[in-house]
């Protein structure tokens, strides 16, 4: 009988993606604004190929932006770009229309609900604070705590000792498939939060949704 749900955050419960795009295109327009030279489209396309070269947590991608464009530490520059960014992010994040909906019905089915997310604990607590969702949540686990990341079945693990959980009574749901097999590994069940209907319908999990609010209804046969 499933006792235990365990999401991701990104992507999952909210638009992870889309919050990230338009924050970056708002650090360049006002990056440009405060005399960058270039354009809207080649100072994101840039900006976008900073990302992928040094990560998405490392912490100087506008100063990188302003010394590979012109060749020196401008930290008006620099300022510009984080003030775009966090004022554009923090007035987007927003969960999915159906994600507070949806962790309600798991409370009311007496479901203890957690998280288990990869990325560093800072800066993945401070999205489920501005999202609003920490009382949902009994545990939250993020990899930069515990050690192992997704897909790794240490983290998957870990997450059904500490929630006391045995697999066969938790349910284990995300956005990427490849993220899911350790929780496969480790015999839990498995649903692909598919929103944006990318995977192929053989993926290897137990389920895929297209919404939340698909969720509670299918847990109620498992």
């Amino acid at each position: 009988m499933i006792s235990t749900v365990f999401f991701d955050l990104d992507d999952t419960l909210h638009n992870t993606t889309r919050l990230a795009r338009l924050a970056r295109n708002a650090a360049v327009h006002a990056m440009i604004d405060q005399g960058l030279p270039l354009t809207p489209e080649g100072g994101c396309k840039k900006l976008v190929e900073i990302v992928r070269r040094k990560g998405s947590n490392y912490p100087g991608h506008f100063d990188l932006l302003v010394e590979e464009t012109i060749g020196e530490k401008n930290y008006r520059l620099i300022a510009a770009g984080i003030i775009g960014y966090h004022n554009t992010k923090f007035a987007n994040m927003h969960p999915y229309s159906d994600t507070v909906s949806t962790l309600i019905e798991l409370k009311k089915m007496g479901m203890e609900v957690n998280i288990i997310s990869n990325g560093r604990s800072l800066k993945q607590w401070e999205k489920i604070l501005r999202l609003g969702l920490e009382s949902f949540f009994t545990h939250v686990l993020i990899s930069e705590t515990v050690g192992y990341s997704k897909p790794d079945r240490k983290m998957f693990e870990t997450a059904l000792s500490i929630a006391h959980c045995d697999a066969s009574d938790a349910v284990f749901v995300d956005d990427r498939v490849e993220y899911i097999s350790g929780a496969r590994e480790c015999g839990m069940h498995t649903i692909c939060m598919d929103k944006h209907r990318r995977e192929p319908h053989d993926a290897p999990c137990d389920f895929i949704v297209h919404s939340l609010s698909e969720i509670p209804p299918l847990i109620r046969v498992l």
